[in-house]
């Protein structure tokens, strides 16, 4: 028969240990001064990487005549470079865009006309895996009833399925059902 969760008392210290073993991050623990400050340093290091670039594109370009604003270099090739790419990338995306779209569609299409209209795997023998693998689970952790009302179930490591046993439950189906066709 099903075992339920012992800890009724207190479930929330035994939510608490499955989070804990589900994940550990020593950056968010007390303690870890020289991890926490390598991070902080070479995230502030990676987002000026990102930032530093744009500002001096920005500003060669797009500001180049504001008063306010020095471009941090002024030479006529690197601005025609800028607004030679800006206009490959704006067609890159133009295409990219209608390729989408189109591709959307087809796709569409072919889900409305094709795979709605026919069977994309075998609903026979899909029925029979399910029916196999309802008894195996009601010989294994008891009846269906008791197994959807149980709302919180710990699987004994013996009582694990791996894919061999799986396996053999669909083959010893196959080979019932050929017994019962002879």
């Amino acid at each position: 028969m099903m075992k339920a969760n012992q800890n009724k008392a207190n479930p929330k210290s035994t939510d608490k240990k499955v989070e804990n073993t589900v994940f550990k991050d020593d950056f968010f623990e007390k303690g870890h001064f020289w991890l926490k400050l390598r991070t902080i340093v070479l995230t502030i290091i990676a987002w000026l990487g990102v930032i530093i670039p744009i500002y001096w594109t920005v500003t060669s370009t797009l500001l180049r005549n504001h008063k306010n604003v020095k471009p941090v270099w002024n030479y006529q090739e690197g601005i025609d470079t800028f607004y030679f790419l800006l206009k490959v990338f704006f067609l890159f995306f133009v295409g990219a865009t209608i390729f989408t779209v189109i591709m959307t569609l087809r796709s569409n299409r072919q889900i409305k006309d094709r795979y709605s209209q026919e069977f994309t795997y075998d609903f026979d023998a899909m029925l029979k895996k399910r029916r196999a693998l309802d008894k195996f689970y009601t010989a294994r952790f008891g009846p269906t009833t008791v197994r959807t009302v149980t709302k919180t179930y710990v699987v004994p490591a013996e009582k694990n399925i791996t894919k061999e046993e799986l396996n053999d439950v669909f083959k010893k189906e196959e080979t019932d059902e050929n017994r019962s066709n002879r």
